[in-house]
């Protein structure tokens, strides 16, 4: 029961900080579309701040750690084409096309970025293996939303990018935070970790500030009055991420970090990017705001339950 208070505490800290931007919002003193300037600020400055960061401190290349990145690596993408195609016919029953692509869109792709990143340091600490794990598996989660993703949000092959999946952010920072970490750089140039930190410690509070603000704008009567969100948050809450978690406890060899993180990285609510790929592609808008924040508010419950699960088996 001390795992389950310890993560429960964390994730009550997090959605408070959603408070804030509900509040200016309902208060009328900002916009609930003025959001996506923060959104951005996340996006092209703050997370990749953050990997480039742990990258820069915590990463190491002796071979050990290399064999954990590629299992990691591994484990993400056959992760995210199971859930791919098994999304396929757990959804077949919607009839509405953009619907049934943003359900599984929503079910396939987490908020590991924004949440689950500073979730795993909250909770197990920078320098633990499992923030590597997370930043890894970030970095699969948006390559892989910019081609399969893209795919799911309009059901259009046309609009899978591969220059996108390959040429964003997130990668870009982790590779120069190798670079920089192979030559030593924050050794020389110390402040360059401390420039890096500035940025990172507003992920957190300002991906927050998103979500309540985004809150603000929507009627919480209605947002869980969907029959929709409840399934959605079935497979992505609790189905998708206790399957694959029991996979892997399954797998003799596989250290405790890795699950860890891989946890952390699927129980994690949908991705804040999904309304952003369907305004992109002309999806359904209306249900990816409705289950990101409906999956958001109820992964209070139900991550730390099954934190608490993982734990009796680890």
């Amino acid at each position: 029961m001390e795992e389950f208070m310890i993560m429960l505490r964390n994730v009550l800290m997090f959605v408070a900080l959603a408070i804030p931007g509900y509040i200016l919002v309902k208060g009328k003193l900002l916009k609930p579309e003025q959001s996506g300037v923060l959104s951005k600020l996340l996006m092209y400055v703050a997370l990749p701040f953050m990997i480039f960061s742990g990258v820069v401190k915590n990463l190491t290349f002796d071979k050990e750690s290399l064999v954990m990145l590629g299992i990691v690596a591994v484990i993400g993408i056959v992760a995210v084409l199971g859930m791919f195609f098994v999304s396929a016919p757990l959804t077949k029953m919607e009839k509405n096309r953009k619907t049934r692509g943003m359900m599984r869109f929503c079910t396939v792709f987490a908020n590991n970025g924004f949440l689950g990143i500073p979730l795993a340091v909250a909770v197990f600490g920078a320098d633990s293996p499992a923030f590597t794990v997370l930043i890894v598996l970030n970095i699969i989660n948006n390559v892989l939303m910019y081609t399969l993703g893209a795919y799911l949000a309009t059901g259009d092959k046309k609009n899978i990018s591969i220059k996108k999946a390959f040429v964003n952010p997130v990668l870009i920072s982790f590779v120069l935070g190798c670079l920089c970490n192979l030559l030593g750089v924050a050794k020389y140039i110390p402040e360059v970790a401390t420039f890096s930190n500035h940025f990172s410690n507003i992920v957190t509070p300002v991906s927050m500030t998103v979500i309540g603000m985004k809150l603000g704008a929507v009627p919480l009567r209605t947002l869980f009055r969907s029959g929709r969100l409840y399934y959605v948050s079935l497979l992505k809450l609790v189905l998708f991420p206790a399957v694959i978690t029991a996979a892997l406890l399954a797998v003799k060899g596989i250290a405790t970090e890795i699950i860890l993180g891989v946890f952390i990285a699927y129980a994690t609510p949908t991705a804040g990017l999904s309304a952003t790929f369907a305004d992109e592609f002309g999806g359904d808008t209306e249900n990816a705001v409705i289950f990101t924040l409906g999956t958001t508010v109820l992964s209070v419950l139900t991550i730390p339950t099954l934190y608490w699960v993982l734990n009796l088996f680890v």
